[in-house]
């Protein structure tokens, strides 16, 4: 039994004529008396009786109809899904972020995207870069956001797909009313001799080698690091505290600012390179899920806009 059995059947009910039928469904009257009877001798069953007017339900004929046309509608529905999946209109995201590092933009993101494809679901999870990269590989999540220059083992490389979402500027936030020489922007060679707070790998997973090579690499200096925080609110009551400076990316600060700028003074550093790269991570795949894809064209749309 095929569904156009219950489109032929469907016709010739409604219709109650072969001829009127097979003119509706365009078909010869033949082929389509053919059908009806092939699908009679399926169902073991009258499904019409002929009369002079044309043909007429029996009482199986009349429950099948009922049944058919809810066929019918649960096929259309059925196509429609899969066309709605197809184009990443419909079905169930599960992402990973980095939290306080993407919160500032991804409500806006998330909101946006609701909007545009309220059928999909989305769930967002909390985790550090090694774990989305498990996470991805194993199909726990559909996506990542964060940093991934030191959570990437080689042969992983070539298993997942990324792309540059964000070039953030880095910040640097020291115990409040610092002096500085007037009139000069300080740089990260400035705070060489100071005591540095990392980030706990359980939370940001390549933090401190990201730290130490920007030190580094701009300031030409090894960093004393004293303290690992394991929240942002550890990180900004440490600073506070007076037990060290926090280097991170400014979209990270921005998200609570009110909450750092209460606790120290945050220094935009300006030295060339000194940016925090924020990538899109996904399994490697052909094609790309499009609810993947239309995902993180919300977010890059979002973060380019002005």
């Amino acid at each position: 039994m095929e569904l156009r059995h219950f489109r032929y059947f469907i016709a010739v009910a409604e219709e109650s004529s072969l001829g009127r039928a097979a003119h509706r469904l365009h078909v010869s009257q033949p082929a389509l008396s053919q059908q009806i009877s092939d699908l009679e001798d399926e169902l073991g069953l009258k499904l019409f009786t002929r009369n002079s007017r044309g043909v007429e339900l029996t009482e199986a004929g009349q429950a099948f109809l009922i049944a058919g046309r809810r066929v019918l509608v649960a096929a259309k529905e059925a196509a429609e899904r899969a066309q709605e999946a197809a184009k990443g209109e419909r079905g169930r995201l599960v992402i990973g972020s980095l939290g306080a590092a993407t919160i500032s933009f991804l409500t806006g993101v998330l909101a946006r995207f609701r909007e545009q494809y309220p059928l999909v679901e989305v769930t967002l999870s909390q985790m550090n870069n090694r774990v989305q990269v498990e996470a991805v590989l194993d199909d726990s999540i559909m996506l990542g956001i964060g940093f991934y220059r030191y959570a990437l083992e080689d042969d992983e490389a070539e298993q997942v797909s990324t792309r540059l979402i964000l070039r953030s500027p880095s910040v640097i936030v020291c115990q409040k009313n610092r002096r500085f020489p007037k009139g000069t922007v300080p740089k990260l060679k400035d705070f060489r001799h100071d005591k540095f707070l990392s980030i706990s790998p359980d939370y940001s997973f390549g933090y401190e080698q990201w730290l130490r090579g920007l030190c580094n690499r701009l300031g030409g200096f090894e960093p004393e690091i004293t303290a690992l925080a394991d929240s942002p609110d550890s990180l900004i009551g440490m600073v506070a505290a007076g037990r060290g400076v926090f280097v991170g990316p400014e979209v990270a600060i921005r998200g609570r600012l009110e909450a750092w700028t209460s606790a120290g003074d945050p220094y935009l550093l300006t030295e060339p390179e000194s940016h925090f790269e924020l990538f899109a991570i996904w399994k490697k795949q052909w094609p790309m899920e499009t609810i993947v894809s239309n995902f993180i064209d919300a977010l890059v749309a979002e973060l380019n806009s002005p």
